[in-house]
């Protein structure tokens, strides 16, 4: 197949993000210890602990490795340490340079999951008459962050995405695959609140859960016959540094034994995020403990020891609060996602229900007990469509319809009406009903009073036609009054931490005091300051897409020792 620019709908999403269970996850690798002596030594990041007066576990290095172990030694320009999405981009751009590149991966292949890459310029968005405002783009996730990411950053992705992701559609399609655009994410293109902006910048390469897996199988490819070295089950455990400069990884094989990979260039660690460490979580990005579990397919994964290994060696952890990528998906009640009244444990209103999915997941993270529930009446059939572009867009990506693809109780080419979800989630309890408020209420578990009057004031804004107490758009504003009435359970789960090492506008990480590291480099969601605060919902796929450029930019650089996008 050739460039499909026919859009796909955004509930394509569904299916492959529901198979994540089974994909191989982000890859995070084993933490290192620093070696000692005057040639060949790394530093101890140490200090404080508010952990109960112990030290946390990037406080504490290991116990140096003794040379006299190691079984083989691989001399080589650019060392990467992680298999993922960011790391094997790097490993085929580096490779291309001709330099001697290798890559690590403890687990026995490359790492995939997900659906969406984000990018600006494409060919395909050109042929399809995509057109977005990259300043305006850059302008709003920088302000997302509370102006806490590095725009240098975010505007390498913007300015150098197009012609990488060219280069991966022009190998796709070569091969005989298809690489489409998105549908859904250009309803609120044009939204005056940045906030609920959301750009077309979402790019499938094949088809479902593959695309992830297309993607870097075609990379892996072009680095090693480019003459790159690709090592599986492969496990980093220590930096080696020559002064001040990382020369070296010591790696664990798979016969447990040794071996040390020197890195004359540099070594760039994407090990994927931390958000299986729960004593990273918890120091670093707390309000991710809340959610209802992970999507991560495997515990060995994402448990942030390439942070370990680099905190070891004298780095340091972004300054700006971390992002999380907290989704209502897998699970929560019929339409819980869509911009329907919400209420507390209290049975009181407390928010503008219109907002974009990271908000929607902060509802859920930040109330009592976890407790939010949208309210709808029994005209939901007619309503849902009639809401606005967002809520529409929330309501079929996310929510309980990912349940139901997963479990093979939908077809996303001929998605449920909304009764048919609605039904689904009154099976699973997911969603209550009863024929009076009163008796919705002893169902959810609120105080009946409250609840009667929150819709009542509620049906007030409603016929005003104007939301006096929040400011919801008025197509968002339907009427709680004819029964039976239904109630359906908030749920969020973390999808990755896009937060880690504190990095410059090179990419090159810094240390305690803010100097780079020599030879360090990070990249991929072990990267930090690309996002804060939250996940932004504006550039959709932007987590695949900054990888895949990024990743790119970052190994041409290293190996060439020419400056990022240079």
């Amino acid at each position: 197949m050739g460039i499909e620019n026919a859009s796909l709908e955004r509930r394509s999403f569904l299916k492959g993000i529901a198979a994540l269970g089974a994909a191989a996850g982000a890859t995070a690798l084993a933490g290192c210890s620093p070696q000692p002596g005057s040639s060949s030594e790394s530093l101890s990041q140490t200090g404080s602990s508010d952990n109960g007066g112990a030290a946390h576990s990037w406080e504490m290095a290991p116990e140096p490795i003794d040379e006299a172990n190691i079984v083989e030694t691989i001399d080589a320009d650019v060392v990467i340490v992680g298999a993922g999405m960011a790391g094997m981009a790097a490993f085929m751009h580096a490779a291309e340079q001709g330099v001697r590149t290798v890559i690590i991966e403890k687990r026995d292949s490359f790492s995939a999951r997900g659906l969406d890459f984000a990018a600006v310029g494409t060919k395909v968005q050109k042929e399809a008459g995509v057109e977005i405002d990259k300043g305006q783009l850059v302008n709003d996730l920088v302000k997302a962050s509370g102006y806490k990411a590095d725009g240098s950053l975010i505007k390498l992705w913007a300015d150098h995405s197009g012609e990488v992701f060219d280069r991966l559609i022009d190998m796709i399609v070569a091969d005989g695959g298809a690489v489409a655009l998105g549908a859904g994410s250009s309803a609120s293109a044009n939204a005056e609140d940045f906030t609920t902006r959301t750009y077309p910048t979402d790019h499938t390469f094949g088809t479902g859960m593959t695309g992830p897996g297309d993607v870097i199988g075609h990379m892996e490819k072009v680095g090693l016959e480019a003459g790159g070295q690709v090592m599986y089950n492969t496990k980093a455990e220590q930096l080696q540094k020559d002064g001040d400069r990382v020369s070296a990884v010591f790696a664990t094989n798979a016969d447990g034994n040794t071996v040390k990979i020197t890195a004359s260039k540099g070594v760039i660690l994407a090990t994927g995020d931390y958000g299986n460490n729960a004593e990273m979580v918890e120091a670093w990005c707390p309000l991710a403990a809340g959610a209802e579990g992970n999507v991560y397919p495997a515990p060995e994964a994402n448990t942030g020891d390439g942070i370990n290994m680099a905190l070891w060696a004298g780095g340091a952890i972004q300054p700006g609060a971390h992002a999380a990528m907290i989704h209502p998906i897998f699970g929560g009640g019929a339409m819980s996602t869509a911009s329907y009244l919400k209420v507390n444990e209290s049975g009181v209103r407390f928010c503008n229900e219109n907002t974009t999915l990271p908000g929607i997941s902060n509802m859920y993270l930040t109330s009592k007990d976890h407790k939010v529930w949208s309210i709808f009446d029994d005209d939901f059939e007619t309503q849902m469509p009639a809401m606005s572009a967002l809520s529409n867009y929330n309501n079929n990506t996310a929510g309980p319809l990912t349940a139901m693809f997963g479990t093979g109780d939908a077809d996303p080419a001929n998605p449920p009406t909304p009764t048919e979800v609605v039904s689904y989630c009154l099976e699973n309890g997911s969603t209550v009903k009863a024929d009076s408020l009163s008796e919705l209420a002893a169902a959810m578990g609120v105080p009946a009073d409250a609840l009667e009057a929150t819709v009542a004031r509620y049906n007030e804004l409603v016929n005003a036609g104007v939301d006096e107490d929040f400011g919801k758009n008025a197509d968002d504003l339907k009427p709680i009054v004819k029964a039976p009435f239904y109630a359906s359970a908030l749920t969020a789960k973390v999808l990755v931490i896009a937060s880690g090492l504190n990095v410059n506008s090179q990419m090159q990480v810094l240390s305690t005091e803010d100097e780079p590291l020599e030879g360090l480099y990070a990249v991929g969601n072990v990267m930090g300051n690309f996002f804060a605060n939250d996940y932004p919902i504006c550039a959709p796929g932007l987590s695949h897409g900054r990888c895949l450029t990024l990743g790119a930019l970052l190994g041409r650089a290293v190996a060439t020792g020419q400056p990022l996008g240079a």
